[in-house]
């Protein structure tokens, strides 16, 4: 069963929604259960056992997160012995779990949120970082660089302790990390957004499940 984190504040963000349509496409007999973010604990896990987690993308900038509504996700991230994949605002929640400063890539003009923010959109390419042996797991059957949807204005400005960069574009330096002994993944872009024209997401998201 896929354990799929809804980031967004009361359902305002499409993002819960296009990973499940994208998962079922990928496994039609998946079992998916999507529950928000301030419901995730470890005990929660516990009753759950679920086989993989997905963390959505985020509906508002993180400073409008009540701090203590994501403290028992952000248990789960740093504690969960299950692989764990974030995308977009999952990506960065990701790294705020472990410390690492999040922001605006860039402000163009002035505004509140993500108002003049500068924005990553549409299908663009991203290139892969090599890794020793054959670690890097969610890139596995992909070329160096390849083209996957993208929609941020945040960014993971710093790796967190104990993760290492594994994709990169000219916009965002830190497209894509994994941790050096958890598995957790996180992939600033969309995968799950992919199309006939742009079919590499989905070999993203089989990687995933495909971790045991």
């Amino acid at each position: 069963m896929i354990y799929l984190v809804d980031n967004t504040i009361d359902g305002q963000g499409a993002s819960p929604r296009e990973i499940k349509s994208a998962l079922e496409r990928v496994k039609p007999d998946l079992k998916i259960l999507v529950e928000p973010f301030h419901k995730v604990s470890l005990s929660r896990l516990d009753v759950l056992s679920p086989s993989h987690i997905i963390l959505s993308g985020q509906s508002h900038p993180w400073e409008m997160y009540a701090p203590e509504s994501l403290a028992g996700l952000y248990d789960v991230i740093r504690k969960a012995p299950i692989p764990i994949l974030g995308v977009c605002g999952g990506h960065q929640q990701m790294g705020l779990a472990f410390g690492a400063a999040v922001g605006l890539m860039e402000r163009l003009t002035p505004g509140e949120g993500y108002n003049g923010a500068k924005r990553e959109r549409g299908f663009l390419p991203v290139q892969t970082l090599p890794v020793e042996g054959d670690s890097e797991v969610l890139f596995r059957k992909l070329p160096s660089t390849f083209t996957v949807w993208h929609s941020h204005c945040d960014e993971v400005k710093e790796l967190p302790p104990g993760f290492r960069r594994t994709a990169f574009n000219d916009t965002c330096a830190i497209q894509a990390m994994q941790h050096e002994s958890m598995p957790l993944f996180g992939v600033q872009f969309h995968p799950e957004l992919f199309d006939e024209v742009h079919p590499q997401g989905r070999l993203v998201i089989e990687n995933f499940l495909d971790l045991s």
